[in-house]
Parts: C-alpha cells; sequence; structure tokens
C-alpha cells in the first residue's frame, strides 16, 4: 500500500474542524440520552397519580425506583460488552429500542409488582446506552474538546430528565399517568430507528475490528470533506495501547491507597443524595401541598440547575480541581435542608434549581476528578471503579427513601436526611481534596495527560 493512500484516523480526528459532522453526531447522542434521562424519571413524575389511582402507599415506590437503577448497572456491563463486541452504534440502537418498548409497556400495569418488573427490565437497556454513547463521542472528539462534547452531550440526560416535569404538568391531569410511559416508549422508539440511518459508528472500532472498509472510507470522508481520499484508502487507528495488565491493587497504589476509597465515599454519598431527590421529589412536594402540575414544574427546575451546575462546575475543575467539588456540597446542604420549610412555588422553584445545580452539578465534577486523580495507563479502570461502586448510592438512596416514607415522618424530617447526605459529600471530598494536593501537589490536566495519538496522516499530492 502506497504511503500517501495511509490515513491514521487518530491525525484525521485531532485535526477535524468542528463542523457538519460534529454537529450531527452531537445532536443525535444528545438526543438518545434526552429519551433516556426522561424514560428513567417518567416513573418518578407518574407517581403521585399512580399512588392516588392505586390507593397504595408512598413508600411501596422505593424498590420501583431502586428496581430501574439496578438494570441500569446490569445494562452498563451487558451493553458495554455488546459494544465493543458489535459497535457502538448497534449496542445504542439496541439498547434504545429495548427500553422504549419496555417503557410504552408500562402502560398496561396493573399493579406495583408488574412496575418494578418494567423498570428493572427497561433499566438494562438504558444502562446500556450511557457508556456507548459517551465511547462514540469521546472517540470523534479532539483531545482540546473531548470533556466538553461529553459534557454538552450528558447535558441530554439532564434536559430530559426534567421535561419529564412539563410532560406530567400539561398531559397527566388530561390522559391519565400512563402518557408519561407513552410519550417516552414513542420517543424513544422512534428516535432509535433514526440513529439506523443517521449515527455513525466508530471509526476505530471499524479500524481494529477490520470491519466495511467502504463504510470507513465515507465515514473519514464526512469528518474531513477538506481531504482526498481514495477509494483505495488504507486507514490506520494511530494509537499505542498500554500493554500493562490491569490488576485492581493498581488503583491502591502509589498514594491512592486512601484516596481512591475517599472518591468511592463521595460518589456513593452524592449518588444517594441525586437519585433520592430525582426520585422522589415530584411526590414530596405533593405531599406539602402542592397541585400536580406545580409539583411536576417545580421538580423541573432540579435537572435545569443541574445542566448548569454542570457545565459550570467543570471549568472550575479544569482550573482548582479535586478542590473545586468541595463547595456545591457546602451550599446544597443548608438549601435541601430548608426545602422542608418552602411556602410559596416561587421560592421551591428556586430552591429545588439551587439544589439540582449543587447535587447534580456535583456528579458532572466527580466524573472529571476522577480522570485526574487515576495516571494514564489505568485511568478508565480507575475512573470505572467510581463509577461502578457509586451505583450503591444510585440504587439505595431512592429505596432508603421509600422507607422513610413509610415511617410517616414529616416532610421536613426528610429533607433533613437528605442534606445529610451534603454534609457527608462535603467532609469527605474536603479530606479527598487535602490528600490529593498533599500526594500530587497541583492538580492533573486530564487533557495534557492523556497520551498522544502515533502514527501520520499523509495526503495524496
Amino acid at each position: 500500500m502506497q504511503a500517501d493512500r495511509t490515513f491514521n484516523i487518530a491525525t484525521l480526528i485531532e485535526e477535524q474542524k468542528t463542523g457538519r459532522f460534529a454537529a450531527g453526531l452531537l445532536f443525535w447522542c444528545f438526543l438518545i440520552m434526552l429519551m433516556d434521562g426522561y424514560d428513567q424519571t417518567a416513573v418518578s413524575f407518574a407517581a403521585p397519580a399512580i399512588i392516588k389511582d392505586w390507593h397504595v402507599a408512598r413508600g411501596g415506590f422505593g424498590p420501583v425506583f431502586g428496581a430501574g437503577l439496578f438494570g441500569t448497572l446490569i445494562g452498563s456491563f451487558i451493553f458495554g460488552y455488546l459494544g465493543d463486541r458489535l459497535g457502538r452504534k448497534k449496542a445504542i440502537i439496541i439498547g434504545s429500542l429495548f427500553f422504549g418498548a419496555l417503557t410504552y409497556a408500562s402502560v398496561w400495569v396493573t399493579s406495583l409488582q408488574e412496575l418494578m418488573l418494567l423498570r428493572f427490565l427497561a433499566g438494562i437497556g438504558m444502562g446500556g446506552v450511557v457508556p456507548n454513547s459517551v465511547a462514540l463521542v469521546a472517540e470523534y472528539a479532539p483531545k482540546r474538546l473531548r470533556a466538553t462534547w461529553v459534557t454538552l452531550m450528558f447535558s441530554g440526560f439532564s434536559i430530559g430528565a426534567g421535561s419529564g416535569g412539563v410532560v406530567s404538568s400539561s398531559l397527566i391531569h388530561r390522559f391519565g399517568w400512563p402518557v408519561m410511559f407513552a410519550v417516552g416508549g414513542v420517543g424513544s422508539v422512534l428516535v432509535a430507528l433514526l440513529l439506523i440511518f443517521m449515527l455513525p459508528e466508530s471509526a476505530k472500532l471499524l479500524v481494529l475490528r477490520q470491519r466495511d472498509p467502504q463504510m470507513l472510507r465515507k465515514l473519514m470522508t464526512r469528518l474531513r470533506p477538506d481531504l482526498k481520499i481514495s477509494a483505495d484508502a488504507h486507514f490506520v487507528a494511530g494509537e499505542v495501547r498500554e500493554k500493562q495488565r490491569f490488576v485492581l491493587k493498581l488503583i491502591f497504589s502509589d498514594g491512592l491507597a486512601a484516596i481512591t476509597p475517599l472518591l468511592w465515599i463521595v460518589f456513593i454519598a452524592n449518588s444517594m443524595a441525586l437519585y433520592f431527590l430525582q426520585n422522589w421529589l415530584p411526590i414530596l412536594m405533593e405531599g406539602m401541598g402542592i397541585d400536580p402540575r406545580g409539583a411536576g414544574l417545580i421538580t423541573m427546575m432540579f435537572s435545569v440547575g443541574g445542566v448548569i451546575g454542570g457545565l459550570v462546575l467543570c471549568r472550575f475543575v479544569d482550573r482548582h480541581g479535586v478542590a473545586a467539588i468541595i463547595s456545591l456540597p457546602v451550599i446544597g446542604l443548608p438549601v435541601v435542608a430548608a426545602l422542608g420549610h418552602g411556602s410559596s412555588q416561587g421560592w421551591l422553584m428556586l430552591a429545588v434549581f439551587a439544589t439540582g445545580f449543587c447535587v447534580v452539578g456535583a456528579q458532572y465534577g466527580l466524573y472529571a476528578v476522577a480522570g485526574m486523580i487515576y495516571p494514564t495507563s489505568f485511568r478508565s479502570a480507575g475512573v470505572g471503579s467510581a463509577i461502578s461502586v457509586g451505583k450503591i448510592g444510585s440504587v439505595s438512596g431512592p429505596v432508603i427513601g421509600g422507607l422513610l416514607l413509610s415511617m410517616h415522618l414529616p416532610v421536613t424530617q426528610l429533607f433533613y436526611a437528605a442534606s445529610l447526605l451534603f454534609l457527608i459529600a462535603a467532609v469527605f471530598s474536603t479530606i479527598l481534596a487535602l490528600l490529593y494536593r498533599a500526594r500530587f501537589g497541583e492538580p492533573r490536566n486530564v487533557e495534557t495527560a492523556v497520551e498522544p495519538a502515533q502514527g501520520s496522516l499523509v495526503q495524496d499530492s
């Protein structure tokens, strides 16, 4: 193969100009994350109406919420494997069709047990979409924009989660609670079908798996319309992977023996607070005497605040490292504690916005912080372990919330309980920041720590 017909995928991606290809990729991944976020929280917005319709206890929804989140944990492993074997695009489409169909099937449930089973099964598909979407966007993003692209894509999840408030306040009083699942199910299936035609496959994966060279050439022509890529062009992945075999003890070595467990604790505490509030806020708002439409709109502000908090905090994390995440739990603690004493809808909307800004923003920041803590050779394993352990909080938060509600505690005490999680996150993130600075000094920059792509790009003369 002649040198002037050999193209380095990594270099093509690094030298791309942000244009139609990038905008299209981000749009479609944003859209499927939006549907994923909507479908995950649809049951939370439907819950108050189901409670009235079925005459069930509020605490009974704890296992329902937990089952869905447990399904996402399993799905992330199953579809993560499928994404590496079948391709990112196929895994995303299969996962989307899976959770869309099962969400739509929830329209006909008649008991909490049936709903819990369907939420668990749908959660498997929901959990599979996230890692493959992240991988696909990251594999097409230049290093200088990788964090920005992933954050923009993830904002779709928060916006989708909040959009359930608009749908519930607008449609439930007219069509009943099944409309929440009908909108999510139909929307997800339609988006999945469009992805078949619109979503690109990972170019790097196509090279590594030696699949469909014609598709690869078409993708690279769309990515780099400024280049002339011949029909017989040859492509190389261009990245050298570390050959060191990962073992678990690495994430506890080289000064990480205390830092890794602290990171895990902060992940668990923040995830518990996030999913406790995200799932129970609509029910708690109605328990405070807010009408269903108002409760949906107030809860929507949680996700709106989260999107803005995530985008803001990512810039502070780039500059100040681990220390940046301390501020949000400190601010969020008194705000959450005061939520139970809210009087007007306007005040509650502002307080819930601030709560989302703190707890969701901190979650975004933790992903970035985890990437700074671990070196390149086992960064993915270190970050993955933190996210997996954090799922303990994701599942247990809604379940514990259900147990507290079944004890018929006043709403004020429920918000006090949630504020304790902010206290735990604040204390342990402070210790984490101090230990990190003592061990590593100035924050590691994620972008500069990523190893450069190898190889070269040679154009046709």
